[in-house]
């Protein structure tokens, strides 16, 4: 635990766990590169999906008044179908030309919601059937379920509070999800469970702090902050 690798992996861990708390997403971009280089990509990954829910468990109980659960249901309904083709692929795929496309795909979207575009209504049941798709493939490829189901709630006109309820909800559910995958594909042993539960409260700290700050934000630095996050992961994307 006094080694420099551990040490490195917990104050990261706090990092993101405060930008978790924060955001409703974000820990995936901050800790699955570093994890990736110190543990390897797929205990990396693995390491990063167990203190993604360690994080968000206690923040659920805060928000969950504020979730839409229907919607929840139906992207979790769809990502479920989808995390084992990113599995399949993370295992089977050449990484770098994968990591090209998602940078991109994410920087795309990312301009598209700086330009002021909103979804004209509320997102119908196809469109969140392909937020929940993409997501849940993304997350067993890369650990990083968040860009597709935060482009789909900040390009709709919901209040911040409710938006990240709904983030922090959701990737409590498809984090499980993946998890289930990895074991499934025997992905995760019993030395990374370990390493994520001496990690657990950097992370949960995190957590807190992050929580505590966000009802002295406004509106509009949370949607700041949110697309802030979305080009670091399409960054971060191409460095994993």
């Amino acid at each position: 635990m006094l080694s420099t690798t551990f040490l490195v992996s917990a104050v990261v861990a706090c990092i993101a766990g405060m930008v978790r708390g924060f955001a409703g997403f974000g820990a995936a971009m901050l800790m699955t590169p570093v994890f990736s280089a110190l543990y390897g990509p797929a205990v990396g990954i693995a390491l990063c999906l167990l203190l993604e829910i360690a994080v968000a468990l206690p923040l659920v109980p805060g928000v969950v008044r504020l979730v839409e659960w229907r919607r929840i249901g139906l992207l979790l309904l769809a990502a479920a179908l989808a995390v084992p083709l990113g599995t399949h692929t993370l295992t089977g795929v050449e990484p770098e030309p994968m990591r090209w496309a998602i940078s991109a795909i994410i920087l795309g979207a990312v301009a598209l919601l700086a330009s002021g575009w909103r979804f004209p209504g509320r997102p119908n049941a196809a469109t969140t059937v392909a937020a929940g798709a993409t997501s849940g493939f993304l997350n067993g490829l890369s650990g990083m379920a968040g860009p597709p189901i935060a482009f789909y709630y900040l390009a709709g006109n919901e209040p911040a509070a409710r938006v990240r309820a709904n983030l922090t909800t959701y990737f409590v559910f498809v984090d499980l999800i993946a998890l289930a995958s990895f074991a499934s594909r025997d992905l995760i042993g019993w030395s990374t469970g370990a390493q994520g539960l001496f990690l657990a409260p950097a992370v949960m700290l995190g957590g807190v702090v992050g929580e505590r700050l966000f009802p002295l934000a406004s509106e509009k630095f949370y949607r700041r902050l949110a697309l802030g996050l979305l080009v670091c992961v399409a960054i971060g994307s191409l460095l994993v």
